[in-house]
Formats: C-alpha cells, sequence, structure tokens
C-alpha cells in the first residue's frame, strides 16, 4: 500500500495514533510500478509537495536527465483491485507478533538494494556494496502482516535523504521497486482525503475555480488566510436580556435556556438509528474457490469488508484452526473467521432447537484442545517452532477475548499436565505460564496443579541423570518456588503429604532459599494438623516406655548390634536414670517375651550406662523391690543380669551384702521360695568365681546353716563334676563307659553351682587345646604352627548340653572360640549350628562376627588340605544366609557344594537297570554293607527297587531304635544316595509312606526318619507339612477323631523341643531342632494352620478319646511358645490364622481359643480369667493392660467381643456396655494403655465408642449452642486435658469409619460452629467497654475440638451427608473466616481455613456453586471466599457497566422477606438459602408509568437475589424507536410539563453518568449467551411487554437509589467491518443503548 491513502478511502486509525515525527512534504518518488502490460492505463504519478524542504529539491533538469536514462521507463502501477495472486506466486513468510516490517531513517543513506530478478534491465547492482539489507524484528526478510506502524513520509530524493521504503504487494515478494523519477507535469493531483461531513484536510484539491488557482500579485504576496474576519459589534444584548435576568425567575429561566440549548445538542448529536448488524453469510465454495478465498483472508492488503461478503460454509471447529495455522493466517484475522463461523454455527444451533450455546461452545472448546493438542504432538518436526508460536497466539487470543468456556479449557490443562512425557514437559509448563493467574485463583484448580507439579519433580530427582543441567527441571522447579511464594494453600495436601513433603523438602535442600523452606516447614506443620495422629504417635507421646519396647523389640540381629548407639537412643526418650533401668529390666524379665537375648542385651546396655552415671545398683535393687508384686515378670532373669555384671565388676556384691543386712533381711534365708524373699534368693544366685576373700567369707557366713551352705554347695559341684565326667570321659583323660548317667540331675542346682560348673567346664575345653607346627593354612603351599583344639565331637555336644541347660551362653561363646580353632569337620559343623541356633544372643554378646569369622578362616584352611564334608559345607550355607555373609564365602560354598554332589556320584559300568533287579534278589539286605552294595552297584533304578530299597533302610532303621542303639551314621548318605537315582519317584514314595505311618500313628518312627532326611536334604520340613495337612484334610470328613489325633501327632513332630531327641545322633538331632525352629518362626504363620486344625477338630469332639492329649498340647510350652512369638511380632496374622476376631457358632472352638489365650496371657494364672464372667474379664484385662502385654490384651478383648450375639449367656449388648465402662474408666484414670486395646476392636464397637466420646463432648460444648444475648458461665470441663482425652478416644476409634458410616450428625457441630461465630460477632461489636460480653478466651480449645471432629468424620462428607448439611458446615466456617481479629491470633484463623479447604475438596461441584453465590451476595470481602468455593461466573472483564435507579424495600416488604426466608431456612437456619437467579426481560417503554412499573420488578427481582448482584439481562437488540427507560433521551415527552422535563433531565444526566465509571465487575459473554432477539429487519414481532403489579403511593414517594451493574458483551458478535455501510449502525450492540454520539 502507498503511504498515503486515495480518494474517497478514510485514513487509517493507525496513522493517526502511530507515534512517529511529522512528516515533512517534498517531492515524492513514485512507487515501481507493477510490470503488467495489460492495463497501461492505469499508471499515474502522484506528487506531495512539502515547503519546508524546498530549499533540498534537486534541479529539474538532473532529475529530467536521470527520469530519462536508458532502461529506466517502467510501466504505472495499476489499481489495487487489479491486483491478484497468482497461484505460482512464492509462499509468504509467516506472520509474527510483531510489526512485520522494522522502519528506520538511518539503515540506508540510498535507495533500496532490490533482488537481481526485479531490477530493472541497466540498473547497477548493489551486491557487492556492504548496504545491509531489509530486516524484520527477528532478523528475518520482511513479511507482510496486520496492524503495521506507519513508514516515515517519503523524504529527499537527494543523497543523504531519509530511507524511503518500498510498497507490500499481496501475493509478491512482498516489497516493491522504486519507481523512476518524473519531471514535473499538469496532470491534475489525486483527490484529497475526505473527512466526516465531506469536507477535505486542511486544502482544497485543484480546480481552476477556487480563490487559490487564481494566481494574482496579493495571493502570491500574502497567501491565503482562512480564518473569517471578525467585525466589532455595535451593540450589546444587556438592554435585551437584562430586565428578565434580574427578576427572581431569571436564574430559572437562564437554567431553562441552557437546558434547553443541552437538549437540542443531544438531540443532534445522538445515533438514534437502530443497529444493522447481521453476520456474514455462509456459502458452500469448490475447494479452488475455498482456498483462494483463505489465500486472500491470510493477505493483510485484502480488506475484510470484501471477504465479509460470503464465508466458506464447512469450515469449522479443528479443521478451521488448521487451516488458519497451515495458510498463516494472522492472529487478528483469523479471530475474524472465528468469529464469524461462531456466531453462525450458534445461531444454526439455535435456529434448530438443539441445546443452545453453551453446548456449542463446549464443543468448540473441545476442538480448540485437540487444535492444541496435535500441535504439541508434532514437535520435533520441521519448523515446529513458528506453528508452536502461532498456534499459542491463536488459542490466547481464543481464550483472552473469552471465545472458550475457561474451566473446561483451564480443566483441560491441568488434565493433560499430569500425565504427559517428560519429553513434552516443557511445553505444557509453558501453557501453565500462559495462564497462571487463572489456574491458581481456585482452590480445585490449583491442588491439582501442585500435584501436577510436584510429581514430575519426583520422577525427575529419581532419575539422576544430568539432573543439574535440565533446563525442564530447573523451570519446573522455579515453577513450584513461585507457586509456594504466591499461593502456598496449594500444598496443603494432607492426604497425600507423605507422598509430597519429601519432594519439597528436597527442593529447598537443592536451592537453599529461606524463605521457601519456611515456607514449606509452615504448609508441613499445617498438613501434619489435618491428618488424624496414628497410634504410635499417641501412645508413644503418653509413655515414651512403649517407644523403647518397641525399640527393643525391631532390633535386627542378622547383622552387628550398635550398642552405644542403642544405649543413647534410649536415654534420649528416657532422661531419668531409675526409670530408664526399670524400663528395660522389664523388658528383659517380661513374660510376655522370648529369648536369652533380652539377658545379654540389656546386660551390655547397663553396662555401658555405668560408665555414664555414678552406680547402676541403686536401680537394680529399686527394680527388683517393686518387681515383687508383678506376677508378670521373671525373677531369675533379672538375676542373671545381676551375674553378668558381677563378672564384669559392674555390679558391687559386697555393697549389696552390706545393704541386706543393714535392712534386715536375715529371715528371708529360711525359705526363699517366696516373692518377697528375692533379697535371699540373689545371694544364691550370685557367681562365686572372681569374689573377693573377704565378699565370699561374708556371702559363706550368711548362708550358713541353710540348705544354700558353702557345704552344701561344694557337694552339689563335686557330683555335677562327677557326673559330667563320666559322661565325657575322654575330656577329662579317663576310659569311656557304657552307662551315661541321665543330664536332668543338674538341672536343680541352685544358679551359684551352675555357674561355677559352666567356668569349669570352659577351662576343660581350654585345657584340650594343643600347639601344632603344621597347621593349614588358606595358602596351600603355607604351613604354620598354632593351636588345635583337639575336642571330640561326643565330648563338644556334652558340654554344650551342661551350658545351654545353664542358660550361661556368655561361657557358650568362649567355648566356641575355643572349638572353632579344631580341625574335625564334625567338631566344626557342631560349632557352626550352635552358633546359628543363638545367633541372636551372641550378637546381643557381641561375639557373633569374631566366632563366625573364626570359623569361616579354619574352613578355608581345611578345604586346601582335603575335601571338607558335606555337613560343614551345609551348615556354613545356612549361617550364612542367616548372617548375610559376604557374597564370596557364599559362591565358595556353592562351589564346593557342587563338587561334593559330582564327588558322590558314581559311574556306572553298564546299564545298571538290566542288572539291578538280579542284584537285589540275591543280596538280602540284612546288614548294612549290604545296603552300601546296592547302592553302589549302577546309576538308575526302577521305581519297584527303589521302593523295596527305601523300606529295607527304614526297616533297619526301626530295628535300631527297637535295640535302643545310637548307630545312626550312615542314614542320612543312604536316602541321599537313594534319592540321587530318581528324585520325583522317591518323593512320591516318601510322601506315601509318611502318609501311612501318620495313619498308623507310628510318631515314634518318624520322628527317627525325618532328622536324616531333612539333613540329607531329601525333603524339608515345609514340604512334610504340607502333606501332613493334606492327610488332615483328608481324614476331617470322613473319620474327624482320627484327624485330631493325627494333627497332634503332627504338633508333637513340627515343634521344637528342648531335650535333643535320642532317636538319632545328637548333630543330627541338634540341627532339625534348628529347622524346626526355623519352620515355626520363618515360614508365615503355616505351624499355625494346624494348631487351628486341631483346636476345631478339638472342639468338635468333646468326649474323643484324644481329649486328654489335646488338653495337654493346648496348655503345652512348645505350643505357647510359638502362638507368643506371633502374638508379639505379627499379631494381626495370628488374629487371621485363629479367626479371633470372627464371631462363631461353635462354642467350643471360641471355648478353645480362648483357653489359648489366657495361657498367654496369664501363664501363672495371676488373674484367674477362666474363672470370672466377662464383663468381669474385660475390667481386668484393662486395669493389667501394659504396653508388653498390649498384643496380647488386644486379641482376648477382640475375642471378647467376637461373641455371638444369639449366645444365650452374654449378649452383644451386655459386652458392648462392659467395653464402654471400661474404656470410660481408663479415660478417667488417665491411663495410657487402653489406647491400642480399643484400636483393633470391630467397627462396630469401635463405632460405638467413637459416639460416647463425640457425645460427651457435645455435651461439655452445649454452652456454645445457646443465644449469644445471654450471659453464659465457662463450663466447668472445658479445660485441654478433657477435650485431648476424648479427642484421643475418637482418633483411635475413627479408623474404620467407612463412607457409608451414617453413625455421626453434623448438625450438632453446625449449631455449635455458629454459636462460635455469633459469640465471636458480639464479642467484636461490644469490644469497646460495653459489659455483658462473653469472654472468648475459653473457645479456642473448643473450636479446635470442632473442627477436629470435622475433619475425621470428612470421608462421610460427601457420602451420606446432604447437600443442604454440607452448604450449612462450610458456610458456618466462611462465618469464622470473615473475623480474624477475632480469632485469638492467626494460627487459629489459618486453622480454620485449612479445614474449610480440606473439606472443600470432598463436596460436588452443586454445592460449591451454591456457596459461590452466597459467597458472592452477602460477603463485602470475597478474597478467601472466591479462592475456596470458586465464582459462579467467569472472570470479568470490568469496563463497561450500566447505571439503573433501584428502589429500597418499605419495612413491610423487608418483614415479608424475613418471614417468607425463615420458612425456607431448614435444620435449626443453618443452611442460608438464596433463590436461583432467573433473568427476566424487562420491556423499554416512553411513558413515566412504565419505567416506575419496572423498576418495581427490578426491585423485586433483587429482593430475591443475594445483595442484588442479579439483575434482568435485556435484550441487546431491542426494537426500533425504543430505549431502556433509564436510558430514555432528554428531550421533552409529550404530555409532560415544563417543570417535569426539567427534572427528567436531571435525573437521566445523573444516570448517564454512571456509564463513565469503567473496570466494573461483568460477567463473562460464554456463560450468558442467550437467543439474539429479533431485528426490525427480520420481520419478527417486538417483544411484549410485561405486565407490572401495581405499586403503592408510599414506593412511589421513595428515591430511588442508582446502582451500576455489569453489561455484558456478546462477544461472538464483536466483528470489525462487518458490512459495507459506513454511515450506518452495523455494530452487534445497539448503541442507542449507550447514547452513543454521532463521528
Amino acid at each position: 500500500m502507498t503511504s498515503r491513502p486515495g480518494p474517497g478511502k478514510p485514513e487509517s486509525l493507525q496513522r493517526r495514533g502511530s507515534g512517529v515525527p511529522p512528516w515533512g512534504q517534498v517531492l515524492r518518488r513514485p512507487s515501481k510500478p507493477i510490470l503488467n502490460n495489460n492495463n497501461p492505463q492505469h499508471a499515474q504519478q502522484q506528487d506531495c509537495i512539502d515547503p519546508s524542504l524546498e530549499a533540498e529539491r534537486r534541479p529539474a533538469e538532473e532529475t529530467l536527465a536521470k527520469g530519462r536514462a536508458p532502461g529506466n521507463t517502467k510501466p504505472k502501477p495499476a489499481p489495487f483491485d487489479a491486483i491478484h495472486t497468482a497461484s505460482s506466486d512464492a509462499v509468504r513468510p509467516p506472520p509474527r507478533g510483531r510489526p512485520s516490517l522494522f522502519f528506520s531513517n538511518g539503515l540506508l543513506k540510498n535507495s533500496l538494494e532490490l533482488p537481481p530478478h526485479q531490477k530493472p534491465h541497466g540498473q547497477p547492482s548493489t551486491a557487492g556494496t556492504n548496504l545491509p539489507p531489509l530486516q524484520g524484528p527477528h532478523g528475518q526478510p520482511p513479511i507482510a502482516g496486520t496492524n503495521l506502524p506507519m513508514p516515515p513520509r517519503p523524504g529527499s530524493s537527494l543523497p543523504g535523504g531519509p530511507w524511503q521504503p518500498g510498497r507490500i504487494l499481496p501475493g509478491g515478494s512482498g516489497i516493491k521497486d522504486d519507481a523512476i523519477l518524473k519531471p514535473p507535469s499538469p496532470n491534475a493531483p489525486p483527490e484529497a482525503i475526505l473527512l466526516p461531513g465531506g469536507n477535505t484536510a486542511d486544502f482544497f484539491p485543484w480546480t481552476g475555480v477556487h480563490p487559490e488557482d487564481t494566481l494574482s500579485e496579493a495571493l502570491v504576496k500574502g497567501g491565503i488566510n482562512n480564518k473569517p474576519q471578525i467585525m466589532n459589534e455595535t451593540n450589546t444584548a444587556r438592554p435585551s436580556l437584562w430586565p428578565n435576568l434580574k427578576n427572581k425567575a431569571g436564574l430559572s429561566t437562564l437554567s431553562s435556556v441552557f437546558v434547553a440549548i443541552l437538549e437540542k445538542r443531544q438531540a443532534s448529536n445522538r445515533l438514534t438509528e437502530p443497529n444493522t448488524f447481521k453476520p456474514p453469510p455462509r456459502l458452500t465454495l469448490r475447494d479452488s474457490t475455498r482456498e483462494a478465498w483463505l489465500h486472500d483472508l491470510s493477505n493483510p492488503a485484502v480488506g475484510l469488508r470484501r471477504l465479509s461478503r460470503t464465508i466458506p460454509h464447512g469450515i469449522t471447529g479443528k479443521v478451521l484452526l488448521d487451516h488458519c495455522l497451515n495458510k498463516n493466517i494472522p492472529v487478528s484475522r483469523a479471530m475474524w473467521l472465528v468469529r464469524c463461523v461462531g456466531l453462525n454455527e450458534m445461531r444454526s444451533h439455535q435456529r434448530k432447537g438443539q441445546a443452545g450455546t453453551i453446548t456449542w461452545v463446549r464443543g468448540w472448546t473441545s476442538s480448540v484442545e485437540q487444535f492444541l493438542d496435535s500441535t504439541i504432538g508434532n514437535i520435533g518436526f520441521t519448523g515446529w517452532k513458528p506453528r508452536m508460536t502461532h498456534a499459542l497466539n491463536i488459542v490466547t487470543y481464543l481464550y483472552r477475548q473469552h471465545l472458550l468456556e475457561d474451566e473446561h479449557f483451564l480443566d483441560w490443562i491441568l488434565r493433560n499436565l499430569g500425565p504427559c512425557p517428560l519429553e513434552r514437559l516443557l511445553v505444557w509448563l509453558l501453557l501453565v505460564s500462559l495462564y497462571w493467574r487463572d489456574l491458581i485463583n481456585s482452590r480445585r484448580r490449583t491442588k491439582r496443579l501442585a500435584e501436577a507439579l510436584l510429581n514430575h519433580i519426583e520422577k525427575m530427582y529419581q532419575l539422576n541423570e544430568e539432573i543439574e543441567a535440565s533446563p525442564a527441571l530447573q523451570y519446573l522447579e522455579d515453577m513450584v518456588i513461585r507457586l509456594v511464594s504466591t499461593c502456598s494453600a496449594s500444598f496443603l495436601l494432607p492426604k497425600t503429604w507423605d507422598k509430597h513433603g519429601p519432594v519439597l523438602h528436597a527442593l529447598c535442600r537443592r536451592r537453599s532459599l529461606p524463605q521457601v523452606t519456611h515456607a514449606v516447614e509452615a504448609m508441613e506443620e499445617r498438613n501434619r494438623r489435618l491428618l488424624r495422629p496414628s497410634r504410635n504417635d499417641i501412645s508413644s507421646s503418653i509413655d515414651p516406655a512403649g517407644e523403647i519396647y518397641r525399640l527393643l523389640d525391631s532390633l535386627d540381629y542378622s547383622g552387628q548390634i550398635r550398642i552405644d548407639k542403642l544405649a543413647d537412643e534410649c536415654m534420649k526418650l528416657i532422661s531419668n536414670t531409675d526409670r530408664l533401668i526399670s524400663t528395660v529390666l522389664e523388658w528383659a524379665s517380661s513374660l510376655y517375651r522370648e529369648g536369652l537375648h533380652r539377658l545379654y542385651l540389656i546386660t551390655r546396655l547397663l553396662r555401658r550406662w555405668s560408665y555414664q552415671v555414678s552406680t547402676i545398683d541403686t536401680s537394680v535393687i529399686a527394680y527388683l523391690h517393686d518387681m515383687r508384686s508383678d506376677m508378670s515378670n521373671e525373677p531369675r532373669v533379672v538375676f542373671r543380669i545381676i551375674t553378668e555384671l558381677v563378672r564384669s565388676k559392674t555390679f558391687a556384691t559386697g555393697r549389696y551384702l552390706e545393704w541386706f543386712i543393714s535392712n534386715g533381711y536375715l529371715d528371708q534365708l529360711t525359705d526363699i521360695s517366696a516373692p518377697s524373699a528375692w533379697p535371699a534368693r540373689l545371694i544364691t544366685e550370685l557367681p562365686l568365681s572372681g569374689l573377693p576373700e573377704h565378699v565370699r567369707n561374708l556371702r559363706n557366713t550368711l548362708l550358713r546353716g541353710t540348705v544354700y551352705s558353702a557345704e552344701e554347695e561344694k557337694r552339689d559341684i563335686d557330683h555335677a563334676e562327677a557326673i559330667i565326667r563320666e559322661q565325657a570321659p575322654r575330656l577329662f583323660g579317663m576310659e569311656p563307659t557304657t552307662d551315661l548317667p541321665q543330664m536332668s540331675s543338674l538341672v536343680n542346682l541352685s544358679g551359684s553351682v551352675q555357674l561355677e560348673l559352666s567356668i569349669w567346664l570352659r577351662q576343660q575345653v581350654a585345657m584340650s587345646v594343643e600347639t601344632i607346627e603344621h597347621v593349614p593354612t588358606k595358602d596351600p603351599s603355607i604351613t604354620e604352627s598354632g593351636v588345635v583344639c583337639t575336642i571330640s565331637s561326643h565330648d563338644f555336644h556334652v558340654v554344650r548340653s551342661h551350658i545351654e541347660a545353664f542358660d550361661d551362653l556368655s561361657i557358650l561363646a568362649d567355648i566356641i572360640g575355643v572349638v572353632s580353632s579344631s580341625l574335625d569337620p564334625a567338631v566344626l559343623a557342631s560349632a557352626v549350628d550352635t552358633l546359628h541356633y543363638h545367633h541372636k544372643a551372641f550378637n546381643a554378646i557381641g561375639a557373633f562376627d569374631r566366632l563366625f569369622k573364626k570359623i569361616a578362616m579354619r574352613y578355608a584352611a581345611i578345604r586346601t588340605v582335603r575335601f571338607p564334608e558335606r555337613d560343614l559345607i551345609l551348615s556354613l550355607t545356612d549361617l550364612g544366609r542367616t548372617a548375610r555373609a559376604d557374597s564370596q564365602l557364599m559362591q565358595l560354598l556353592a562351589y564346593d557344594f557342587g563338587r561334593y554332589d559330582q564327588k558322590l556320584s558314581l559311574a556306572a559300568c553298564s546299564p545298571a537297570s538290566d542288572n539291578m533287579a538280579e542284584t537285589v534278589q540275591n543280596i538280602t539286605m540284612d546288614t548294612e554293607d549290604e545296603i552300601d552294595r546296592i547302592l553302589s552297584s549302577g546309576t538308575s533304578m526302577d521305581p519297584q527297587i527303589m521302593t523295596r530299597v527305601f523300606n529295607k533302610i527304614v526297616h533297619n532303621l526301626e530295628d535300631q531304635i527297637n535295640k535302643s542303639s545310637l548307630q545312626f551314621e550312615n542314614y542320612p548318605v543312604w536316602f541321599h544316595r537313594l534319592r540321587g537315582f530318581d528324585e520325583s519317584t522317591f518323593e512320591g514314595i516318601l510322601t506315601e509312606w509318611l502318609i501311612s505311618l501318620l495313619i498308623r500313628h507310628q510318631v515314634q518312627l518318624i520322628s527317627a526318619t525325618l532328622p536324616p532326611l531333612i539333613i540329607s536334604g531329601c525333603i524339608t520340613l515345609p514340604k512334610v507339612l504340607e502333606i501332613m495337612q493334606r492327610c488332615i484334610s483328608k481324614q476331617t470328613t470322613d473319620n474327624p477323631e482320627e484327624a485330631l489325633r493325627m494333627s497332634i501327632a503332627t504338633l508333637n513332630i513340627m515343634l521344637p523341643e528342648e531335650p535333643l531327641s535320642r532317636l538319632c545322633q545328637p548333630h543330627h538331632a541338634y540341627r532339625y531342632r534348628l529347622e524346626q525352629r526355623k519352620l515355626c518362626q520363618y515360614t508365615k504363620g503355616r505351624i499355625l494352620e494346624v494348631a487351628y486344625m486341631m483346636l476345631e477338630l478339638g472342639s468338635a469332639q468333646p468326649s474323643s478319646s484324644v481329649q486328654a492329649q489335646f488338653t495337654s498340647m493346648l496348655s503345652s510350652k512348645r505350643l505357647l511358645t510359638v502362638v507368643r512369638h506371633f502374638a508379639v511380632d505379627d499379631p494381626q496374622r495370628l488374629s487371621t490364622l485363629f479367626g479371633v476376631d470372627t464371631q462363631t457358632s461353635n462354642p467350643g472352638l471360641r471355648a478353645s481359643i480362648k483357653t489359648l489365650l489366657d495361657g498367654l496371657l496369664d501363664p501363672v494364672d495371676h488373674l484367674h480369667l477362666s474363672q470370672r464372667s466377662l464383663e468381669q474379664q474385660i475390667i481386668a484385662i484393662f486395669d493389667s493392660a501394659k504396653d508388653l502385654s498390649l498384643p496380647l490384651c488386644q486379641l482376648e478383648i477382640q475375642q471378647i467381643c467376637s461373641v455371638d450375639a444369639t449366645s444365650a449367656d452374654t449378649s452383644a449388648e451386655t459386652i458392648s456396655s462392659a467395653l464402654l465402662q471400661a474404656v470410660k474408666a481408663a479415660v478417667e484414670k488417665d491411663q495410657s494403655s487402653w489406647y491400642n486395646l480399643v484400636a483393633g476392636l470391630k467397627a462396630d464397637l469401635a463405632s460405638k465408642i467413637r459416639e460416647h466420646a463425640e457425645s460427651e463432648l457435645f455435651k461439655a460444648s452445649a454452652f456454645l449452642s445457646m443465644s449469644s444475648g445471654v450471659e453464659v458461665a465457662p463450663p466447668r470441663r472445658e479445660d485441654q486435658a478433657f477435650i485431648r482425652k476424648y479427642l484421643n478416644v475418637i482418633d483411635f476409634t475413627s479408623t474404620g469409619i467407612s463412607k457409608d458410616d451414617q453413625s455421626f450428625s453434623f448438625g450438632p457441630l453446625i449449631d455449635r460452629l455458629k454459636g462460635i461465630a455469633e459469640i465471636l460477632s458480639t464479642s467484636s461489636d461490644t469490644s469497646n467497654g460495653t459489659k455483658g460480653a462473653l469472654p472468648t478466651s475459653h473457645l479456642w480449645p473448643w473450636l479446635d475440638a470442632l473442627l477436629h471432629l470435622a475433619v475425621v468424620h470428612s470421608s462421610m462428607l460427601a457420602h451420606k451427608v446432604g447437600n443442604k448439611q454440607q452448604i450449612a458446615l462450610l458456610w458456618s466456617l466462611r462465618s469464622l473466616l470473615t473475623q480474624p481479629v477475632s480469632l485469638g491470633g492467626l494460627s487459629t484463623a489459618e486453622h480454620v481455613l485449612d479445614v474449610t479447604l480440606f473439606l472443600s475438596d470432598s463436596v460436588s461441584d452443586e454445592v460449591r456453586n451454591h456457596l459461590a453465590k452466597l459467597d458472592t451476595a452477602k460477603s463485602s470481602d470475597r478474597g478467601q471466599g472466591a479462592f475456596v468455593f470458586g465464582t459462579t461466573t467467569p472472570r470479568p472483564e470490568g469496563w463497561l457497566t450500566m447505571t439503573r435507579p433501584v428502589s429500597l424495600p418499605t419495612s413491610s416488604q423487608r418483614a415479608s422477606s424475613s418471614q417468607a426466608q425463615s420458612k425456607h431456612s431448614g435444620y435449626s437456619q443453618s443452611s442460608p438459602q438464596s433463590q436461583p437467579t432467573t433473568p427476566a426481560p424487562s420491556q423499554r417503554s416512553l411513558s413515566q408509568q412504565q419505567q416506575q412499573q419496572q423498576q418495581q420488578q427490578q426491585q423485586q427481582l433483587l429482593q430475591g437475589q443475594p445483595g442484588g448482584r442479579a439483575y434482568p439481562q435485556y435484550s441487546q437488540h431491542p426494537p426500533q424507536n425504543k430505549m431502556l427507560p433509564q436510558f430514555q433521551r432528554m428531550g421533552t415527552m409529550p404530555g409532560q410539563t415544563h417543570q417535569q422535563t426539567q427534572v427528567q433531565q436531571m435525573h437521566q444526566m445523573q444516570q448517564m453518568h454512571g456509564i463513565s465509571q469503567l473496570r466494573s465487575t461483568q460477567q463473562s459473554p460464554v456463560q450468558h449467551q442467550r437467543p439474539t432477539a429479533p431485528s426490525p429487519q427480520s420481520g419478527a414481532a417486538p417483544a411484549k411487554p410485561v405486565a407490572a403489579p401495581a405499586r403503592s403511593v408510599s414506593m412511589r414517594k421513595e428515591k430511588p437509589v442508582m446502582r451500576q451493574v455489569p453489561f455484558a458483551l456478546r462477544r461472538w458478535e464483536m466483528l470489525p467491518d462487518s458490512g459495507g455501510n459506513p454511515t450506518g449502525n452495523e455494530t452487534a450492540i445497539s448503541l442507542t443503548l449507550f447514547g452513543a454520539r454521532k463521528v
């Protein structure tokens, strides 16, 4: 285009406001014409003269000579309408967001350099010069675009003049070459610009008849002066006006004159024509025509008026946006096309009677989302960056212009941000940043945004690959930091804080921002406050001893125990030394724990603490004194701990004996069996070795004359030593004898005697060590001298059995250390098994690692000399798995085990199956040598022969048992060889044999056969247990009594037994006991399944012949030990397997389980549970419950509460009542153990306890629901301790709250929250010294308790609570938020906000929208309310409002309105309701009566709306010659007097003044797209006026109140250049509404 418009064309508005300096008028060089030989007659010259630059003009001759140079003749440019874009033209560059051309006056000094293909013939090229080319703002070539700033006016043609840009031509390269100058010619210049009214700008065109066209001397000298000459007035108007002004009515008359003048001017300068807006019609076009039309739309040179005649039909949705992207259509022109298509689509929907514009807009929004998604999916392809930029510009413009459904679009962004891959994350983060302000203005969206961002950060932190250099991670972290700083409530995520909290802390550590770190810590505190405290947290906070018990129970004994760290942790929990020592001693001596490892662990802890305190003797003695009344502890364990302390010189024996004498305990020496005689019994337990001579003499003196005298102890020691010498004669250099005495005679000795025997045995083992010169090492080529223990395997078994019977494992650790130097594989294997069996105790002692390494080194040395035995390899491998040994050692053991299997397999001379049958038939297999010969005769064996051989081995074993022979060495080898022939066949034979023995009740034979089978690896104990379980299950239906007998036999076989079985070799029996313990402790309770089967069968057969065996097994220590282990370590598994909390109709089974649990909880029967009723048992259990017995007490309570409701003796209601009374008593006594007792109850019982606690809180807080005007004294039970007790009960019983639970009523909670709000409101109103105000200091504990109840029952809020109560609850919380000053500090107000946000996450959108309407109507400050509940209307634009009169309601109307509202208020007026907004059309009228009726209708509508924000939606297309009454023109209406006209004019001027107030809120057009009112041109009948009810006289006299309301624009109809009529009103809105002025 040229720099100046042609004649008749209005000047561009952009030229007026472009901001460039004034242009000088010089002779303009015409633009280069288009080479179009077909239309040469259109070429014309355009000149422009600037007198200010006349001196710099070139001479005419120079210009003429240059213009006539050869080759410079060009055709004249064609008119603009004759230009068409050819299909062969080069593709235009894509448009940019900034101006497409970059104009500068300092870039070029000469003419613009043109491309070679556009230069005229003969013009020299400037390709070799240094002139810079024309560039855009980004360095790209000049392109055509919209909204271009006006270039500078053409300057001088001389060198050094301003640079002259080329002309942009549609369809071409975008730059037109410079035209050649021509000499002046007499051609008439083009017509000037026409201004409105037909006037030209500043000068007259040359016509030849104007005075300026006739040159004269005066004209040349003086020029033309347009100012008219004003003649001096010869007279004044004073004489004619003054008489009228000086009277009383003069001022009124003058004002009437001025008002009349203003009225005349208003009437003549306002628009009165109706709008003639019509959307551009659509027409179905051919593909080529449509492409041409779209190509013209992409060309900014083609005006929209020309394109608006018809738009192509069928381009909509994603197709339309794809065309805009592919054809580089500028954004503003693309928006014009979108509006045209959308307006036609919405009108088409209305004509067809479809769902309306909202449905179409939602579909259009989905199309935009699909378009943007597909564009993002093409990232990475060629040219994706400009396409992505253009797509984002289009979508952003659509969003900013409210042409999308905002909520749907923002939700789509958040929905795609979460699962997006890391490769596309940066693009989605860019989208989030574009719409950041709208994404964080609502809790619903900002919560999802925070979760999505934190999930992506967590994923990227887990990658750990180039994490520092990732720009996506940096941008993501910056966005999270920005969200933390601006909207920290987004991270109020209590349900997922355990997952997202560490991510935020990791971010704080990476960035090291103090403010962000402080904000994250504050958010963690707020999230923790909303979470229900766990049972462990509350119980540990109440009783630190329980935390120490859990710490000691959870120790890992598979590795080294750091005793110093453990001691420090215990000291941190309990700093009082006496209490700490008492706690650990109680854990060590409790009957509810198993294992000797406790003894040695506590001994090491006490030794450690003895270095930090002066003495521990007093604390230990104090615990013994308190323990005498506690029957749940074992004093002997405490005595053994003191014994170990005496050995280490930690406990002063002499001081204790002095204390014993001084306290007068000498009388107790006569009978030390009583619990109160523990001081005397401790003297008999002290070790004798290591005591000073005077201390020993004092001890002997005190014990003289009793059964524990020194002489008696000496005789016992000598007798025991003689027995041990007979059992292990080789150890003492004696000859072995055939009859060995029983070891049980040594068990009943006193503690001092047993300790002396242990020390004596250790000395004897140490004496068996010899020094040998050549001891093998790990290097086979190196031998060295060293000590070797020469003890035999039998002697070691004797010594070990006695030491274990004495429970002196510290001495046993020393003996293993001595024996580990042996070169005998059998002795080493036994030492390894001993180390494995007591690995917990040895770890507690601190000797396990040292002993294990020593044995491993000895094994490595032995394997260099000879191949190790299989037993040693298996024992070391098993121990290595338990101790998590080094992988290198485990690989070495696996390699040796493989070599042993290869060595054991023999090579066959011929197929053994051919002569195996003959060999077996010829051999009778009566001796062990014959069995060895058969097993060594081949490599294969058929099933019949294998069965015969297996039966022969078992028969031989049975003969050995009957003969009481101890020759059992060969059986493991025989079974292993036989299994090597065919493993599957052997397993089948073994299974059938085990089932047959179990059916025949041959338990002794099974017990004798299983150890060699298990040791040889032929079968495992879990496999044997599985076989027996199947057998019992088969017999259950056919013969229950037989099944019961088999289950008892199975338990006898599987449960560990303290005295080793004498039916096999000692080392086999010891290892078999180790496997039994592993089965009972580490196989997920499979042994409990057999025990439960026995309980079911035994309860069903009360008169069975095996009932005695059943009762004995039920109370046996072996079974109770296993069940106690699971009750402490895994009570849930025990409860599930035994069905403790399951109701059963079998009273016998329930009684059997109760007997078993009573034996666990009360092993010494001091509670006498079997003699009490169930109600008494509940009270006794609650009273005796402690931290150590909690698991067992829980099982007891669960079993009692599982009683059948139809039971004849005790009903479920009785149990519930007794349980409630026990809980209430425990709460009043402030006992800490009841928490966990009620935590594991069933849901119905827990619900009843919780209801009781809630009712107590509601009763105590009943004063809150009273009227705030009544002075209420503070309640007596409002202290925080009382509230905290019952809140803890609620926390522990609320874990099982389900969504279907309806036990809790929100009514009392809402009433009390409303009462607190009323009290706070009253206190704030009466804070100016008024008496009688209720103090609010005691309200904060109750407010916290009520908020806690609301959080606890939040899961019920969204499922089982009606919308009415949800609204009431959240609105009462919103009422508390409006009084932050009265809420007693920032913390309380913040907590109220957090609870409100947390509960708002659970309500539906319907409830949230209703609350948003209430908040809009009744709240003046909508900051927090809008964030919590959202907004019912989209984002307001706030630039266009209407001012209208609204009459206030009278007192009678207020009373009727309040009565109407009271009728609709429900549930203690806790649910404020508002009538839905119903837009009513308002009819425009010219009479004052109709205006008053419309005001009455508006006032009635406002009374039904919250806060008066609802208003009638006026039609934006009124009929012709009709206006809104509040926007009527100020002309005189017919039938009105002159005075009425003046008053009305002043009133209407005030109304018009309200329109000028901008920046007010406005509803989004997307939500208010209504059917367009028919225009007069369409022929539709205008809307009929709505009849208004009659108004009273008093209402007419009320003064109307002017109120501003937003005016919603129809955004889809805001089209530029919509038609071709420049003088009409073509806007989409009637401008008569606003009194628009003519321009």
